[in-house]
């Protein structure tokens, strides 16, 4: 039995890790090769896995939610890489959550339940140019969080430097310069919104495969947006090489939680953070939600909030996609059907009574 190449995408919260896999896959889409995605998520809803359904619904996505693969959500990583391998993908990309250490699940990886089916080609990190010091010198009393800060680079073949367009120069080197001294022999691309060259990150993948002698030129198949956010792909041209698989295999097309239990850590085990929680807030009232009003309650949550993300039904725009990281909000317009609203928020010690209260407020007529 063949093993399934992994590539494995990391990188703390907000830093671009979605925007990276969405690109990805449309590349391996073009190729043609049939990836699988594993999604783990810090809250109770995959956001970023309905984010690659909408985006690419021919691609199966499992997610893990409410914990980290490195930790609370290890005893179940290996029943959903397999879910995955039943269908019997060329290619499986696996995104971590934010905070989770890549180092805890390399060593799962290489666990006899799922050494002889798969083996990792590539570990990737994504790192917010604008953010890295910023977070660095924040967490420094939290070991664990450094840790997994460290991990992250550590662990990695390919680092990526992105969200430079919101540093300096001067900031781009010093971070360049920082992540050096944890991984001096990773490849590294500066970017932003995650334009990086995608044939250096696939190429471990597909040396193993026959590979025809002539590269094709194939459209990119995601649409392109007039102003790109951090969270949705857009158009790269790029030069690739056609792999020996009918395009024509049926694809099977899934969106499926695999888990989402409350989030905990074993005791016995190292855990990746120890500061840091997540809070999934519904719109369960019959009043409307405003966007200036939800922007003013995320920023009136002020630096304890690192994080937020969710899709949002508006009362002018329809259901917009929120991304929200270092004070900065993204809308994206979405077709996604979606009858009632949330956001999930990841921060440091959140009040969360205090949170939900506020969050009420929210719908409270003026």
């Amino acid at each position: 039995m063949n093993k399934v190449p992994v590539i494995l995408i990391s990188g703390f919260l907000g830093s671009g890790k979605t925007t990276l896999l969405l690109r990805l896959l449309a590349h391996t889409r073009q190729i043609p090769l049939r990836a699988a995605v594993l999604m783990n998520e810090m809250g109770e809803v995959d956001v970023d896995g309905a984010i690659i359904s909408e985006e690419m619904p021919d691609v199966t996505v499992e997610g893990l939610l409410e914990g980290c693969i490195c930790c609370s959500k290890k005893s179940e990583l290996a029943g959903a890489l397999h879910t995955l391998l039943s269908q019997e993908p060329d290619l499986i990309f696996m995104e971590t959550t934010g905070v989770a250490n890549p180092e805890q699940v390399l060593e799962e990886l290489r666990s006899p339940l799922l050494a002889n089916r798969l083996y990792l080609v590539q570990s990737i990190s994504v790192v917010d140019a604008k953010l890295f010091h910023e977070y660095n010198s924040r967490f420094t009393a939290d070991k664990e969080l450094v840790r997994t800060l460290h991990g992250q680079l550590r662990t990695a073949d390919f680092i990526v430097v992105n969200k430079t367009d919101a540093a300096s120069s001067r900031e781009v080197t010093k971070v360049i310069k920082s992540i050096r001294k944890h991984n001096d022999t990773a490849k590294l691309q500066t970017t932003a919104y995650c334009r990086v060259d995608l044939e250096p990150l696939l190429k471990p993948a597909l040396a193993p495969l026959s590979v025809a002698a002539k590269p094709k030129q194939v459209p990119q198949l995601v649409p392109v947006q007039a102003q790109p956010t951090d969270a949705v792909a857009t158009s790269i041209p790029t030069t690739i090489k056609e792999i020996g698989r009918p395009a024509s295999i049926s694809r099977s097309a899934a969106f499926k939680v695999i888990s989402a239990h409350s989030h905990s850590h074993d005791l016995h085990q190292s855990p990746s953070f120890s500061r840091l929680e997540s809070l999934t807030l519904h719109q369960h009232s019959p009043q409307q939600l405003e966007k200036q009003r939800l922007e003013n309650f995320l920023t009136g949550l002020g630096s304890s909030l690192l994080r937020a993300k969710g899709y949002c039904v508006l009362p002018e725009e329809g259901t917009m996609l929120l991304q929200y990281s270092g004070n900065h909000f993204e809308w994206q317009p979405t077709a996604l059907p979606v009858s009632q609203g949330y956001v999930t928020l990841i921060g440091e010690q959140l009040d969360k009574a205090s949170i939900a209260d506020q969050w009420e407020q929210c719908f409270v007529s003026l």
